[in-house]
């Protein structure tokens, strides 16, 4: 099946970072997550799920989200916000454009 990297950046995502993690995983192979030196739980939490946990210097919302893609392991990267999450429908479309595309790319 193809494999889809998720990358979520953060910081002081505590409250937020296990429903968005707990979505992706449902889709991705990979969930990293670039923090900005969070001073919160949001490492724990991230790591606790096996997400791959990367800190990085915040510069602006553009180069960090453009810096968690080069972190992903797989050529299609899904990106989101920490305080957003996937639905069971988005979820379910993910995974069977994942099943087309193995098919097609055979």
């Amino acid at each position: 099946m193809t494999s889809i990297s998720a990358v979520i950046i953060t910081y002081n995502e505590e409250n937020n970072i296990e429903r968005c993690i707990k979505s992706l995983q449902q889709v991705a192979d990979e969930v990293v997550v670039l923090d900005s030196y969070s001073t919160d739980n949001t490492k724990s939490i991230s790591e606790k799920l096996g997400a791959r946990f990367v800190s990085y210097q915040f510069e602006n919302h553009i180069q960090q989200k453009n810096k968690a893609i080069e972190f992903a392991a797989h050529d299609w990267v899904l990106s989101l916000d920490a305080d957003e999450a996937l639905d069971d429908q988005l979820i379910q479309s993910i995974n069977e454009v994942k099943k087309i595309a193995t098919i097609f790319w055979l």
